[in-house]
């Protein structure tokens, strides 16, 4: 049933992809080139046409050969001879025309084949022609404007010259002078007066078509609203059509993957064959996208539209070689071979990451944080590298609720952690935030799943028979009765004192406390305590706490 519904659909789109291609074919009716209906009164019509247009051009070709035979002049000879040639091109494709609308056969085997050089700048230049053209329409009047402004401006200076050049003339002939020099002056006099006059006429009429123009060109608003209207007044159909044609290839490649993922096994879609099936069916329903909207274009014979098209080709096609190193490792992550693999250890923004997926897009998640979840185009982890987790490895050292001690002396519980920023509260109540890849960065110690307390506490010398063996274990006898009344009950796991040394000035023993995580919160006041049971134990005991001495030798 769902390999039918899968053919249904795949038949329907290629149905609606056809009706909007006939849609478009049936704008060039007026091509004259197509090919007629056989034996119907429309090849009988177009044949007729032709051939009065062939017998005009046939008598035009003889009256131009009589008149090349019986001219004298050699300029005239290679004039007619021009014309000649022209007018027998143009029988020789009208006799093409005629020959193919009456045997509606395709002569292109007929004809000899002209090889010529390609020659790319030529083809980009036939590229531009029409979207070249629709812009010079669009800015015509503009450019004539322009255009008069620049004569204006000429032809001013021209006038402003005439003038001097009069007003200098006028002035030496208000000078005595003799006969001859007073006659030639007033000959070049005349001869500027008349530059004078020409140039101020054309500066006048020049000057009043530009303030025609003006008053009559409208605002840029309507210009640009007026072009607009015109736009899809004359390809808004070819458009629609175009982005219609598109639109039905693109969603029916998404809709075949859709359904061929359904059809798909559970399981199976974490199998390379699928991810590039996945792939495959994104690329192709983007280029045949592009593919059918620009043959509904080629078949409107709108050039404009097409070469739009073709320009954001070649441009997204250059960018893509420039970046091609980068696209072939998007694509390894995307088919999950490239250096990032699902389910392995990713660090991103400085915070350690599960890969959970990757495709088109990439899932990372760290459940240990609030908001833990990312997603982002797979071109974003381009450039690093994932390992494996370990069995038991942790995504981020603590949880919220966990007391912990930072490298740079903080302690505090966790209240708050998420990718962005780890909120601690320390005993009283402070409150301090660090950005997440910080707070990795200061080697938290986390206290709440156990500790242990280091602590040194020394006695007299004078108690040296008994520093090995009776004062360690009453000490310890002395922590493990009254530590667990200060820190909680079941908070002391153990606790452990041992001779460590034989100081200059005393007996040094290390204590150390093992803590369960319920005591984390008191972990700062744990040192004092132990310091203050083992004085007590000194005063029961009777032993000297020593301190620091100093001896002073007379000769």
């Amino acid at each position: 049933m769902n390999t039918m519904r899968l053919i249904r659909c795949g038949l329907a789109a290629c149905c609606l992809a056809g009706f909007l291609t006939h849609a478009a074919a049936a704008q060039t009716s007026l091509d004259p080139i197509a090919s007629p209906t056989e034996g119907g009164p429309e090849t009988l019509q177009s044949l007729e046409a032709l051939q009065r247009a062939l017998a005009m051009k046939e008598t035009e070709a003889a009256d131009l050969q009589a008149q090349l035979a019986a001219a004298g002049d050699d300029l005239q000879r290679d004039d007619l001879l021009r014309k000649l040639q022209d007018v027998r091109s143009a029988i020789e494709e009208q006799r093409r025309q005629f020959d193919g609308f009456a045997a509606d056969v395709d002569l292109s085997p007929f004809s000899p084949e002209t090889k010529s050089k390609f020659d790319w700048q030529e083809q980009v230049g036939k590229l531009l022609e029409p979207i070249l053209a629709e812009f010079e329409n669009a800015t015509a009047e503009s450019r004539a404007i322009g255009q008069i402004r620049a004569q204006l401006a000429d032809v001013g200076k021209r006038r402003d010259l005439a003038r001097q050049a009069v007003d200098n003339l006028d002035a030496l002939l208000a000078q005595p002078a003799s006969a001859e020099l007073r006659a030639r002056l007033d000959a070049r006099r005349a001869t500027w007066q008349r530059v004078l006059d020409e140039n101020q006429n054309e500066f006048s009429a020049l000057d009043l078509q530009l303030q025609s123009r003006i008053a009559a060109r409208e605002s840029v608003l309507d210009q640009t609203t007026g072009y607009a209207k015109t736009f899809f007044r004359t390809r808004g159909l070819n458009l629609l059509l175009g982005g219609l044609a598109f639109a039905v290839v693109f969603f029916g490649f998404r809709l075949g993957e859709r359904l061929v993922r359904k059809l798909r096994r559970r399981g199976t879609e974490k199998r390379f064959s699928s991810r590039l099936t996945a792939l495959l069916f994104h690329v192709f329903s983007v280029l045949g996208g592009l593919l059918a909207m620009m043959l509904v274009f080629n078949l409107a014979g709108d050039w404009f539209l097409l070469g739009i098209v073709v320009i954001f080709l070649f441009g997204v096609g250059w960018a893509s070689i420039k970046t091609l190193p980068q696209q072939i490792e998007t694509i390894k992550m995307m088919l999950n071979v490239g250096a990032v693999r699902e389910g392995e250890y990713v660090v991103f923004d400085g915070t350690p990451y599960r890969v959970d997926s990757l495709g088109l897009g990439a899932h990372l998640a760290n459940p240990r944080l609030a908001g833990g979840t990312r997603r982002m185009p797979v071109n974003m982890l381009v450039g690093m590298n994932s390992r494996p987790l370990g069995p038991d490895e942790a995504l981020f050292p603590c949880e919220k609720g966990d007391w912990v001690v930072l490298a740079d002396g903080r302690f505090g519980q966790v209240v708050n952690q998420t990718p962005a920023v780890v909120e601690l509260v320390a005993p009283g109540g402070e409150r301090c935030a660090y950005p997440a890849a910080a707070f990795l960065a200061l080697n938290p110690r986390n206290r709440s799943a156990g500790f242990r307390i280091e602590s040194t506490f020394g006695i007299d010398y004078r108690h040296q028979a008994l520093a090995t063996t009776e004062i360690p274990a009453k000490m310890r006898a002395k922590l493990q009765a009254e530590l667990p009344m200060r820190i909680g009950a079941d908070a002391l796991r153990d606790v452990q004192v041992h001779f460590a040394k034989a100081h200059s000035s005393a007996l040094e023993y290390a204590v150390w406390a093992d803590c369960a995580g319920a005591a984390a919160p008191v972990a700062d006041r744990i040192p004092g305590e132990i310091q203050r049971i083992l004085v007590d134990a000194c005063n029961e005991n009777g032993w000297t706490i020593p301190f620091t001495q100093i001896t002073v030798h007379q000769p």
